[in-house]
């Protein structure tokens, strides 16, 4: 898979080329994270990486060619690449025609909206963006609404997510993206749902409600295991799915349809986070709409 470079990052530029080189590092960290998930190429747009511009006419290639001597250099010449669409695709042409931008701030609070084309990338492949630390905006952000133009003339935002830092792959962030991305593989517990137990506080007025909604519409799935207590009323909530609890795999929800919010919390089949993403957004797609 390729990610894509904000080319935007860039700005402001270094003042010396000290500074330039500890950019430079910094980004090759970066890279070096984004390969260890799988990304092997950082697509940049235009001439690839002698557009990168850390310093006033001195690009990521001028610094590679005066100091190539390890891994890092390797991983800034083997990774970044021109940008790449199969020719007269839809996508090729939304990208030249680039009717995206984004609203920059930049550390004086000062906002600009500027065109996009690292991020439009990001937005038409569903990937990711890589940023250079050059100002709060693109180092501290993990996710970016980017803004595009439709033929009718209609502007529509979109949400990507671009990295600055290689921690930013462990944010939740990045984990609701794998789970969009990723195919679902969920386990089947193995019980047949009238087997599973449905265990709610004897004292909520709603049990009946609730039971029949579990024992009708949930156990049938085979990665929900049980149903482990009720939960206080939740009239105001907005979602099927109320919260995740990653820590157990289990997943609290709010039957919206009734007037006092009725919920309960289930335990899923869940291995992982990216798991239990991917399962709460399921319950949210068959039962948010009010059943």
């Amino acid at each position: 898979m390729d990610a894509y470079f904000n080319e935007l990052s860039c700005f402001p530029l270094c003042e010396s080329k000290e500074c330039a080189k500890e950019r430079a590092y910094k980004f090759a960290s970066l890279l070096s994270e984004t390969k260890k998930q799988g990304f092997n190429v950082v697509r940049c747009h235009d001439r690839g990486m002698a557009e990168i511009l850390l310093c006033q006419d001195y690009s990521i290639a001028d610094f590679c060619n005066e100091n190539l001597r390890g891994i890092k250099e390797m991983l800034l010449l083997s990774m970044l690449h021109p940008p790449y669409f199969e020719p007269d695709s839809e996508e090729e042409k939304t990208y030249i025609e680039n009717t995206f931008s984004v609203s920059v701030t930049n550390d004086l609070n000062q906002e600009e909206r500027k065109p996009a084309y690292g991020l439009s990338a990001v937005c038409l492949y569903n990937s990711i963006g890589q940023n250079l630390c050059s100002c709060d905006f693109w180092e501290q952000s993990k996710e970016y609404v980017i803004y595009d133009v439709d033929d009718s003339g209609k502007e529509k935002e979109h949400k990507v997510l671009s990295f600055s830092n290689p921690e930013d792959y462990k944010t939740l962030e990045y984990k609701q993206w794998q789970a969009k991305t990723q195919p679902c593989n969920f386990c089947d517990c193995g019980l047949e749902k009238t087997k599973k137990q449905c265990k709610l506080s004897s004292d909520h007025h709603g049990n009946d409600v609730l039971k029949k909604f579990a024992k009708e519409s949930l156990f049938i799935l085979p990665y929900i295991e049980s149903v482990v207590t009720s939960l206080a009323y939740t009239p105001d909530s907005k979602t099927f799915v109320k919260k995740l609890h990653y820590d157990t795999g289990r997943i609290e929800i709010v039957l919206t349809w009734t007037e006092k919010g009725y919920g309960m919390v289930v335990q899923t089949t869940a291995r992982n986070d990216i798991e239990l993403i991917q399962i709460g957004n399921e319950l949210e797609k068959r039962f948010g709409n009010g059943n």
